[in-house]
């Protein structure tokens, strides 16, 4: 790893000047310029070589060619270009006669090294430096003094660099380090003598890691990869002592990268106290075409003896499966599957607050087609819902999805819309879905000894949905016709049984198909309304109606003629009433007559001001809407509850939004119901609130500065430093960036028992200086009285290295953890870490 880069400056003066001594170059001295040629100088040995193309060099002083020393000289900015390499220095000197390549740099008393005009190799996109190069073409040995170059992070130096036969490099006093400083960087590994092999390994030996040049760690020997990309390698871990499990080795494991497009880990942690963990991931992934992975882990967790009382045992395990793939342009798949043994996996594997209040795990595996230029689609879809809590799962293998979206089947080819006959406005749409459902319930029952319940069924259902929309001027008038058809291969029976006044179920195994339609008319228009108030530059205020009536018609499905519903009589003698398809996927038919006429109106606010003399800014007031429904076919209670919903902007800084529903009925405490008795004709009054909820969000950002003047973004900010002493003497800059989001909801279904909901959640986010980041959020529960979920974080760019800190103040997680560690990602495992929480290998806030 260690001065790969500018062992490559050797190989380059290796070639380089081989092709110098095969290729004689007269000097040309006009503009201060010399100019390789591709001719030979007779009398001097000629190297062989296959080089073809031409090398150019320049010297901005002067090129000498001495025919006594046989050496050519080129000083200050002198510059040697082949190909796509460039040598500068401020020296170059070639001797023919030994064969020797030397390039410096030039005296130079204003700098702080003493010297300028460095050699610096260009290759490609990629800068090599060094104070002395030289090479020996006879031997094919050479040396970089002083080597430095850019590594893909960081930057590698070595005092001293000397090739050996074939390709082998030995180093004295070699350095890495990621700091942006190439004088006394703050942190640096450095080893006496390494070994290097060219695309393969470093060896080193006695490799000590310096933090302000003092240093902190040290190993007998190191190997590290020499090879650009990934690399397989062992996976540090962490030590620590867990307040239940012991002392602890965390995450040690290995890293095989198997080749450019796939690889995989796996870790151990090992506890003294009778804990162990597995964990592995498998990753691949082709760019453009597919990606995914398969992550597995597993807990196993033996505390005590086997005759304590307070022995606990425990295995956990968790599998996910994840894939994308996008096959062709019309087809793709999308997965993400996992299986676990249930919560005490997470509880015991994280800290990770999403995962510890996570009560279900929702997986989907989804393979999508379309047929282009066709109204045709098709999912297939494996879904699969478990509970956390109590271990029931709920799992759909397969499902699939057809969908045929509006098709006009009458409408010519050339249709425009003018002159078409009504035949033309008639489309159709149609939708199948296909499910083989399997439900496993963990029962609990009265005795202790739980039980599990299973059951598996198909259903399939066809939707068809046929619409007419003639065009008319001012009003929309759209017949429309909902036909549903459901398939099942089975149907239960009850039974009243007098001897125990229990309800015997049957089943009947049979295919039987559920078929229901509602039809009916809607229509509906558009009111505006403008006035200018020419007032506040306001150029315009417009109010948009949009009212609407239907009209919806549904027959009785369980009237016995249609056969889907079913009765019996219980203990008291009263007929019951059930649907032959309970339980099923798709339900059954509906259960009463609909003849419901509908009423709704949309009320939308518009304002248009004028910023200049060219530009309008436009934006909505107000947005209300309200509805109303009447059941003539009800037999009591047949009008609906009045519904309404709102929702504005305040000057693009708060959001308002918000619903409520109101009921025309009396509430009878006794029969805990509503009852056919209008409250004006009871208590005076013509409705009663029954649900109501209203949402204020608010986000803003502003600054501190030291100067009102100066616009914020371009105010030199401290790098280090706070803002809080004299203020009036530094430049400093702190945007911060505030939310809030309120809610209260109430409901009064039962004006008896009222249920709300009230809460504040806030999020600020501030910078002290450009290196000093805070984040903290937090909720207020006002019925409770009670904040709930509090959280702090700061981070510390400490150039190359970076502070964290997160802080639960309160809750059964609550604790900190600050962590100091290496930015650079591959060396994210040096770190520094203190925290509270008892279950600290696993605190991955």
């Amino acid at each position: 790893m260690v001065l790969r880069s500018s062992i490559l400056i050797l190989i380059f003066f290796s070639v380089f000047c081989e092709l110098l001594f095969s290729q004689g170059n007269p000097v040309e001295t006009p503009a201060d310029t010399v100019h390789g040629q591709n001719d030979s100088i007779h009398g001097y040995p000629v190297a062989e070589s296959e080089i073809t193309d031409i090398i150019n060099y320049i010297a901005s002083d002067s090129a000498v060619f001495d025919l006594k020393s046989n050496q050519l000289f080129l000083y200050n900015k002198a510059e040697l270009t082949y190909q796509d390499m460039r040598l500068t220095a401020g020296k170059i000197v070639i001797d023919r006669q030994t064969q020797i390549l030397d390039a410096t740099g030039v005296a130079d008393s204003t700098n702080e090294s003493g010297f300028s005009q460095l050699p610096v190799m260009i290759q490609g996109s990629e800068v090599y430096e060094g104070s002395h190069l030289t090479y020996n073409f006879k031997t094919r040995q050479g040396s970089v003094s002083q080597g430095f170059t850019e590594a893909d992070v960081g930057y590698y130096f070595g005092d001293k660099i000397k090739r050996v036969a074939g390709d082998l490099y030995y180093v004295k006093g070699g350095l890495y380090t990621t700091s942006s400083y190439r004088v006394n960087p703050e942190y640096f590994f450095s080893s006496p003598e390494m070994k290097i092999i060219p695309n393969d390994k470093i060896i080193a030996r006695s490799v000590f890691l310096y933090i302000e040049g003092v240093p902190v760690f040290w190993v007998p020997f190191a190997v590290f990869p020499n090879k650009k990309g990934r690399n397989s390698g062992i996976i540090t871990p962490t030590f620590g002592d867990d307040g239940t499990y012991g002392n602890y080795i965390a995450g040690l494991g290995y890293f095989w990268a198997i080749n450019d497009y796939m690889d995989i880990n796996a870790t151990l942690s090992y506890f003294t106290k009778g804990r162990l963990d597995l964990k592995s991931k498998f990753r691949y992934a082709l760019r453009y075409n597919f990606s995914g992975g398969i992550e597995a882990g597993y807990s196993r967790i033996r505390l005590g003896e086997d005759t304590d009382p307070d022995k606990f045992s425990s295995d956990a395990w968790m599998i996910n499966i994840r894939h994308n793939q996008r096959i062709d342009p019309t087809l793709t798949i999308d997965g993400n599957v996992t299986f676990t043994s249930g919560k005490s996996y997470f509880d015991n594997i994280t800290n990770n607050l999403n995962d510890l209040l996570r009560q279900n795990i929702v997986s989907n595996f989804t393979l999508t087609k379309f047929w282009e230029g066709t109204p045709f689609s098709l999912s297939l879809n494996y879904f699969r819902d478990q509970n956390l809590q109590t271990g029931d799962i709920n799992e759909r293998l397969p499902s699939i999805n057809f969908s045929n979206t509006e098709v006009f089947p009458f409408r010519s080819k050339d249709f425009t819309g003018s002159n078409a006959s009504a035949i033309e406005y008639l489309s159709y749409s149609y939708n199948l879905a296909a499910i083989y459902n399997r439900q496993k319930i963990n029962v609990e029952t009265t005795t202790g000894v739980d039980s599990v319940f299973k059951d598996s069924r198909p259903g399939v259902r066809h939707d068809l949905r046929i619409n007419f929309t003639p065009p008319f001027d001012f009003i929309t008038i759209r017949p429309f016709f909902n036909y549903t058809e459901l398939w099942y291969d089975r149907s239960i029976r009850k039974y009243f049984e007098p001897a125990d006044s229990s309800v015997l179920t049957t089943t009947v195994n049979r295919f039987e198909a559920v078929r229901f339609f509602n039809t009916g008319i809607s229509l509906s228009s558009k009111l505006i309304g403008i006035f200018t108030p020419e007032i506040f530059n306001i150029t315009g205020i417009r109010h948009t109606i949009t009212p609407s009536i239907s009209y919806s018609f549904q027959p009785d499905f369980s009237s016995p003629g249609f056969g889907y519903y079913g009765e019996y009589k219980d203990a008291e003698g009263d007929i019951v009433k059930y649907s032959h398809y309970e339980g099923s996927l798709f339900g059954g038919a509906p259960a009463s007559e609909l003849q419901s006429l509908n009423f709704s109106i949309g009320n939308l606010f518009e304002m248009k001001t004028l910023e200049n003399d060219t530009t309008e800014n436009k934006f909505q007031l107000f947005n209300l809407n309200t509805g109303l429904s009447y059941n003539f076919a009800a037999d009591s209670l047949r009008f609906s509850e009045l519904f309404t919903d709102f929702r504005t902007a305040i000057g693009g800084i708060l959001n308002i939004g918000g619903s409520a529903r109101f009921n025309f009925y009396k509430f009878d405490p006794v029969s805990n119901r509503r009852i056919n008795t209008f409250l004006w004709d009871s208590d005076g009054k013509l409705a009663e609130l029954t649900s109501f909820s209203i949402n204020l969000s608010t986000g803003f950002n502003f600054g501190f500065s030291s100067s009102s003047d100066l616009n914020l973004d371009s105010i030199e900010r401290l790098p280090n430093e706070t803002v809080f002493d004299k203020l009036d003497h530094v430049v400093y800059d702190i945007p911060v960036s505030v939310s809030f989001n309120y809610n209260y909801s109430e409901n009064k279904s039962n004006p008896f028992i009222p249920s709300r909901i009230s809460n504040l959640r806030t999020n600020l986010n501030f910078s002290l200086t450009r290196n000093w980041k805070f984040t903290a959020s937090a909720s207020y529960d006002f019925i409770r009285k009670e904040i709930g979920a509090p959280y702090i974080t700061a981070y510390r760019d400490l150039n190359s290295w970076e502070m964290l800190f997160n802080w639960y103040p309160t809750g059964f997680y609550r604790g900190f953890r600050l962590e100091i560690r290496i930015k650079a990602p591959d060396l994210r495992d040096i770190k520094i870490t203190k925290e509270t929480n008892s279950r600290g290998a696993f605190s991955d806030f």
